[in-house]
């Protein structure tokens, strides 16, 4: 219906384009082709000389002190310092495989790095698109198993790299190289043994060293699987219910089994608490997908679906309520903290909450409305329509420089509520939630053009004001219907 809608509508065609730009999940991303031939150019065949190592070190500096790494942290420090060691100085018994991995870490690292507060007509010390291709192809060179943690390491820092610059077609290739590497690594790392007690402490059958760094690097994948497969609406490449035992204890539910297989808490680290928080939101995530958006789950009847639904719901506001106060995500931004409008952490928690509980309710948009499924069916609806408009509240609301790395989850999130928006106006017109709806799309192209923007390269810069262009056109042919119906 919606569809239809739109192609009645002059200037379709300019929206469809906009879409296409930003990879929803029914578009095709645009090829990034012309960067991997620009890297290969700079490449020539002639092995590319690491950097200088003061440059290294000071990116692990920068990323200690929190100034990189803002949205996800990198995995394990110490793997990453081992690495540096051996590829500056390297003992004469060091084997090629080991001497390429550890090139590879500080070149990926490097690379990951460079894409951070980045911004044009500044010369930098380092070109990070070279750095990633050579990593790569330091990487197609190892083949021993013994260095798969490394490898999985690398791996995931040229994920990261891509995902931050907005190529999510890349960064899907990755991840299917990652899938497949962390679950070839599972059994022998002893992912399904749980390390911690209920309360999160470290039992004395603690994992070792390589294991507990493991998990990690696979938890953070998990995690980054989650976000890539919402974004592109391809499929989910590694199942959290894969790693629930078929004898598992009725009595135990599979969500609280797997948060015993998330890291344990850092109190040395005050990112590691965060993190922690953010992985059990993507096991709901894992849970809203396989059981509302995976191709069996369609054909749910509509009982069953409304019954997932209140569980996951349930499911997402015990995740909630269990973070501490002082970040919890709301729907109300009256009740975020006063001095919360500069916290970017507490935006992103607040936008992927937001999104997921949209995620979870939209899903029974697909249920026809039948006697007293009614009113659960339209309340389902608000709610993810009040998720939607939250997060471009919390936009609003908060005060913050919009680097790069920030740039490409912001374009996500809001694009997501406002097309939720869209859909919620385009079928019913005459709901009495439409004057909200209306203002906050009136007031987005508005929050776009206020933000921060001067560490935006021109690219982003570009799609900015192509999703301020997005927003004033739905904006401005949803009040045209609105008018016409109403006449």
């Amino acid at each position: 219906m919606g569809q239809k809608w739109i192609q009645s509508h002059r200037g379709t065609s300019d929206i469809l384009k906009t879409l296409l730009s930003f990879g929803l999940p029914w578009a095709s991303y645009p090829s990034h082709s012309t960067s991997e031939q620009e890297a290969d150019g700079k490449s020539g065949g002639t092995p590319v000389e690491l950097p200088d190592r003061f440059v290294t070190e000071a990116c692990i500096a920068f990323y200690k002190c929190g100034k990189v790494g803002l949205i996800y942290p990198i995995a394990d420090m110490s793997l990453l310092e081992d690495s540096v060691k051996t590829a500056y100085s390297p003992s004469r018994d060091e084997s090629p495989q080991a001497l390429s991995i550890a090139k590879a870490s500080v070149l990926s690292f490097v690379t990951f790095c460079s894409a951070a507060d980045r911004r044009e007509h500044m010369s930098y010390p380092v070109d990070g698109e070279r750095c990633a291709f050579e990593a790569e192809s330091m990487l197609s060179t190892v083949y021993d198993p013994a260095h798969g943690l490394g490898k999985l390491q690398v791996l995931l820092l040229l994920l990261l790299f891509h995902f931050s610059q907005g190529r999510l077609e890349l960064a899907r290739e990755l991840m299917i190289s990652i899938a497949r590497s962390a679950n070839d690594l599972s059994p022998a790392m002893r992912l399904s043994e749980p390390p911690s007690g209920p309360e999160g402490t470290v039992t004395p059958c603690c994992t070792s060293y390589k294991e507990s760094t493991f998990r990690t690097l696979y938890w953070h994948s998990f995690m980054l699987d989650k976000e890539l497969a919402f974004r592109t609406g391809t499929p989910v490449l590694m199942l959290a219910e894969s790693l629930i035992p078929a004898s598992l204890n009725a009595t135990e539910s599979p969500n609280k089994y797997l948060s015993k297989l998330l890291p344990t808490h850092d109190p040395q680290n005050h990112r590691s608490e965060t993190s922690i928080s953010h992985l059990k939101l993507s096991l709901i995530m894992s849970r809203v997908y396989s059981e509302l958006y995976e191709p069996q789950s369609l054909k749910k009847p509509d009982t069953k679906t409304l019954r997932t639904i209140r569980a996951l719901d349930d499911e997402l506001e015990e995740w909630r309520l269990s973070i501490p106060r002082a970040c919890r995500p709301t729907l109300h931004i009256s009740d975020l903290p006063t001095q919360s409008t500069t916290d970017v952490e507490l935006l992103l928690i607040n936008l992927r909450y937001h999104h997921s509980l949209g995620c979870i309710h939209q899903a029974v948009s697909r249920c026809q409305p039948c006697g007293p499924m009614t009113e659960a069916l339209r309340s389902s609806l608000n709610l993810s329509v009040r998720a939607s408009v939250s997060s471009l509240e919390i936009l609003r609301a908060t005060r913050f420089t919009l680097s790069r790395e920030l740039f490409w989850f912001i374009c996500f999130y809001l694009l997501s509520a406002i097309l939720n928006l869209l859909c919620k106006v385009i079928t019913e017109p005459f709901d009495f939630d439409n004057p909200e709806c209306m203002r906050i799309l009136k007031d987005t192209p508005v929050i776009l053009r206020e933000m921060d923007t001067h560490q935006l390269t021109s690219t982003e810069r570009r799609h900015l004001d192509l999703m301020i262009l997005l927003s004033s056109e739905l904006s401005a042919i949803v009040e045209g219907s609105s008018v016409r119906n109403g006449a």
